[in-house]
């Protein structure tokens, strides 16, 4: 469940409560001024601002319980007409020790809603911690419930806005429940299983009692269907009145693997000739390394996929097919689009199937996970990691072939989702070595020299120039491979890119150290897998096993070898895995989880090229 969707939740339920109207009591029978009576008439009649006024002025000429009341009531009438600052410093001239008990309510509410609008919902819970829901009517109780909901949220108190949330439901109409009820299990699934026994606030068959057993019983076994069932059975009949909605646990029966601990039988599918064959021997040497470094007892059985990328006519899901009737518990691959296409077409997967590639989002079936290197992963993590940094505007460069726009694609669409400014974006041709064409327009460099030459002719005679790059730009993002990349990084220094960060995805990196060729990529930052780091790659014991007895170009298939590698270790991995994407796994190729809709995200790692070798950087650039 995203932030966005939880606040918007707390936000109907803040505005379906009160619009922190005062309650009854505060209203004065029988008016004792002429101006006490066109206060009230103004509040009545929605003119607020008026009303404020007119309680203001009372305030002023009166003292002590009456003067309370009206700067209270006029603070109230400010907060309707929404001056905010007049409530806030009305409200602060109120001698809340003056009022009486429903009053000080109506005051605490107010207090909490200016605060939480500025974020400050310590000062907010403070302002509401002295009041009893037990003596204080259903109307205000709602509100404080309500804003202490919002409170904890910011502070991340997900204890105490789960018991607000059960409180705030005995409260709410039929129609509320239900988004309560889901802002009640958010919060409770924040919680560890732990905290949720230990904290349990009251006993069986209790309605409050309930609710924390279940997110007990759903956060321990969740990664063990057969025994969840069994308790859910059990929880149905210790609590057998109670309100939860069954959708809300359900689901983490209906999604998921349910592999057994120990498989004796994993089919993998990968094609052995073709122009695939190269990949699927390093992904091949990278299972068959992580499946020895297991000590596994599993018996690994490789079925050969043959596909016509014309056609598209393949034998996957014969091979499939082969595999189950062989035992086959799990099966890892294929790893072409099109055989992969064709297993998420059927109408049911059997067995749990680790594709080796990714189709789209919308591609969704249950039982299939779609694993890749995808290059736009990395150009979407390269707009995500620049927006870390508090960058705004960026330029791209790009190759004019159709590899070159999808990365600039993902990036450039990744980018504007979150709220940066696309200055510029240029593509250069992959055959020539002189990029001067693309990157003088690209930083500015014409404009520049157009700005000196009619400069020049107005003033005439001999002027001191130096072209000069546009100054609105905080970083740049290349789309290249290791050659022209190594071309590019120079030849934007040379055009007076300065120190203007550089960016691009893994793509520009060989893999293979060369700190002399590499020496031209000084200064440019990329995201890899964590093998490509020297000081994650020495303690895995996998790459080890590989390094030892290298394969043939070992350095240059290293990503492909920790994808072989990462897809046998997925396997124990996907029971929890695939029922929550708040789980990862830090394997070769990163820090790998699975979305709702069964891809395989990965987070990777950030460096630096600096005397020719990649560098691990910390979190922010420098």
């Amino acid at each position: 469940m995203t932030k966005q969707f939880y606040f918007s939740v707390l936000a109907i339920i803040v505005l379906g409560l009160s619009a922190c109207q005062p309650t009854q009591l505060l209203k004065p029978t029988t008016p004792d001024t002429p101006i006490d009576a066109e206060a009230v008439t103004a509040e009545q009649s929605g003119d607020y601002l008026s009303a404020a006024t007119h309680y203001l002025s009372l305030a002023e000429s009166t003292k002590k319980q009456q003067q309370a009341h009206y700067y209270l009531r006029a603070a109230l009438a400010f907060w309707q007409a929404g001056n905010l600052d007049q409530a806030a410093s009305t409200l602060a001239k109120v001698n809340l020790n003056l009022l009486m008990p429903i009053q000080r309510v109506d005051a605490g509410i107010l207090d909490a809603k200016i605060a939480l609008l500025s974020q400050q919902a310590e000062h907010a819970l403070r302002a509401l911690e002295s009041f009893n829901e037990r003596n204080i009517p259903a109307a205000q109780n709602k509100q404080i419930l309500a804003l202490r909901i919002q409170a904890y949220s910011l502070t991340e108190n997900w204890l105490e806005k789960a018991n607000s949330h059960i409180a705030l439901s005995t409260l709410l109409s039929e129609s509320a429940q239900d988004k309560n009820q889901q802002a009640l299990w958010h919060a409770l699934m924040k919680l560890t299983p732990q905290a949720l026994d230990l904290f349990n606030p009251g006993v069986p068959p209790s309605i409050d009692s309930g609710w924390f057993a279940l997110a007990y019983i759903v956060k321990t076994y969740n990664t063990n269907p057969d025994t969840l069932i069994v308790a859910l059975e059990d929880w149905q009949r210790i609590y057998p009145r109670h309100p939860a909605d069954p959708a809300l646990y359900e689901q983490s029966l209906k999604v998921g693997t349910r592999l057994p601990q120990k498989l004796s039988h994993i089919a993998i599918l990968l094609p052995e000739s073709g122009p695939y064959k190269s990949a699927s021997t390093s992904i091949k040497q990278g299972i068959l390394a992580a499946h020895f470094n297991a000590n596994s007892h599993a018996k690994l059985h490789f079925y050969d996929v043959v596909t016509d990328q014309k056609s598209g006519v393949s034998n996957v899901w014969q091979q499939y097919q082969h595999a189950i009737a062989q035992g086959a518990s799990l099966v890892i691959g294929p790893l072409d689009k099109k055989s992969v296409q064709i297993l998420a077409d059927v109408d049911e997967l059997t067995i749990p199937v680790l594709a080796l590639n990714r189709l789209s989002e919308d591609d969704q079936k249950e039982n299939l996970f779609q694993f890749g290197l995808a290059p736009e992963d990395d150009a979407i993590a390269a707009a995500n990691y620049a927006s870390q940094q508090d960058y705004q505007r960026v330029v791209v460069i790009s190759p004019t072939n159709n590899w070159g726009k999808r990365i600039a694609t993902a990036f450039s669409d990744q980018w504007l989702e979150n709220g940066g400014v696309l200055l510029n974006h240029t593509n250069y041709d992959a055959k020539q070595h002189d990029f001067s064409e693309t990157i003088k327009p690209l930083l500015g460099l014409e404009t520049s020299t157009q700005r000196y030459h009619s400069l020049k002719q107005t003033l005439g005679g001999k002027l001191e120039f130096e072209p000069r790059r546009r100054q609105d730009i905080d970083f740049v993002f290349i789309v290249a491979k290791p050659l022209k990349a190594r071309q590019l990084v120079p030849q934007l220094k040379f055009h007076r890119s300065g120190k203007l960060p550089v960016i691009a995805t893994s793509q520009a990196f060989s893999g293979k150290e060369d700190s002399q060729q590499d020496i031209d990529l000084n200064g440019l930052f990329i995201n890899d897998i964590p093998w490509m780091f020297s000081d994650t790659a020495v303690n895995d014991p996998i790459y080890a096993s590989l390094q030892s007895t290298p394969p043939k170009n070992f350095e240059r298939y290293l990503r492909l070898h920790a994808l072989g590698a990462d897809a046998y270790q997925l396997i124990p991995q996907l029971n929890s895995l695939s029922r929550s994407s708040d789980l990862s796994f830090a394997g070769a190729t990163g820090l790998l989880s699975i979305t709702e809709s069964g891809q395989v995200h990965r987070e990777t790692r950030w460096g630096k090229f600096s005397r020719g070798v990649l560098t691990p950087l910390p979190d922010t650039l420098e």
